[in-house]
């Protein structure tokens, strides 16, 4: 080839590469206002940084973009579909005196101004301090942990972590603004570890540092002699109709701590029929009228609907235990079972959820907070 048909094909490779890269990454500013305020909105954003990555189970990529208006800052989701970007969620933060703060570690406190030589990071704002992007067990996608800068009397400026996963809350720092580390330093620190998919609080501290570990619901604190059930699977053969039995096996896997006896509950609000698995061990069932204790009445009571109570004795950390049974539904909705787990504490029972939970909940018969868990059923 000679030298000039050399420049030729070097400058037609650059002229495509170019237009090959031509395609953004991330929705203009525009385009991220109108999601965030509404098409008729005069209000306009400032984008601090945007990052493609995955955020949910499909395999189109996602662009998070952290934006400013005003005195907010928001993180915004969007995939591209069909060459234009779609909205899927987003989460905004105020601060009344947004501006440029650094954290003074020998103060415990946060200083209006920057650090001398410091560079703001890619997804790093005045409000939204940083933002991790981690994947949690079992998940192929990321979801996005939040450091945000709050100010509340009587702490003053204050930052505190909260965590989502495809859009939903899973960690509400608020939950924590009482924590007396946290009035004390004005910094609720934290950090993921890749190792065991979970999330620490006051890292360096030797007396406060504190995991939580994803149960598919929320995050939950890891602590001593509490089992941490976690939702693993769904498997259902085969699937479900209207009048046809079909069997559910749920597996759940503890990511808290070894117990000596653990007790797994899954109540059957909608109508259906549920007969034991001879697979089943430790399972036992309450059909509708027989007697169940009420935790709010404080007595016995008759079944509303079918209960479905298991005994998993000696259940280790990050081992599966499995839940099997016959279920036949009798109505072509979709519908839910409703699940918690509960363990002994000394002489108290602690029970996952509870009324403090940010997950969706929602009151069982016997008066304790649940999990709804959906089951579709097949509409032929």
């Amino acid at each position: 080839m000679s030298l000039k048909n050399l420049l030729r094909f070097l400058l037609l490779s650059s002229l495509v590469l170019t237009q090959g890269c031509k395609q953004s990454d991330a929705p203009t500013s525009d385009e991220v206002a109108k999601a965030l305020f509404g098409p008729d909105s005069d209000k306009t954003v400032k984008i601090l940084g945007t990052k493609v990555i995955n955020l949910d189970e499909e395999a189109d990529l996602e662009s998070i973009v952290l934006s400013r208006s005003g005195q907010s800052e928001s993180i915004s989701v969007y995939k591209k579909l069909d060459g234009n970007w779609k909205f899927q969620w987003k989460q905004e933060f105020n601060l009344l005196s947004l501006g440029e703060m650094y954290y003074d570690l020998s103060k415990k406190s946060w200083i209006p101004g920057v650090i001398q030589g410091k560079e703001k990071k890619v997804l790093e704002g005045d409000c939204i301090r940083r933002i991790v992007l981690a994947d949690m067990p079992g998940d192929n996608f990321n979801s996005v942990f939040v450091e945000v800068l709050s100010e509340e009397p009587p702490l003053g400026l204050f930052s505190i972590p909260f965590g989502y996963r495809k859009g939903k809350k899973i960690l509400d720092g608020l939950q924590l603004k009482e924590h007396e580390e946290l009035v004390r330093t004005k910094r609720l620190d934290f950090e993921y570890s890749q190792k065991d998919k979970s999330i620490r609080i006051f890292p360096t501290s030797p007396n406060y540092s504190q995991e939580f570990v994803f149960n598919g619901w929320e995050m939950i604190p890891n602590l001593p002699m509490q089992p941490v059930p976690a939702f693993v699977s769904m498997e259902i053969v085969p699937k479900l109709e209207v009048g046809k039995e079909s069997k559910i096996t749920i597996q759940f896997k503890n990511r808290g701590n070894f117990a000596s006896v653990t007790y797994l509950s899954l109540s059957f609000p909608d109508e259906g029929n549920v007969r034991m698995s001879e697979t089943s061990q430790g399972v036992r069932i309450y059909n509708k009228g027989q007697t169940v204790y009420n935790i709010i009445e404080r007595r016995q009571i008759p079944a509303q609907h079918t209960l479905l109570e298991a005994t998993k004795e000696g259940w280790g950390t990050n081992f599966k235990y499995g839940i099997s049974f016959y279920y036949t539904p009798i109505k072509a909705d979709n519908t839910f079972i409703l699940f918690r787990s509960s363990f002994k504490y000394y002489k108290e029972i602690v029970s996952i959820p509870n009324r403090e939970s940010i997950s969706k909940i929602q009151i069982d018969q016997q008066g304790f907070a649940t999990y709804p868990l959906e089951i579709k059923i097949d509409e032929r």
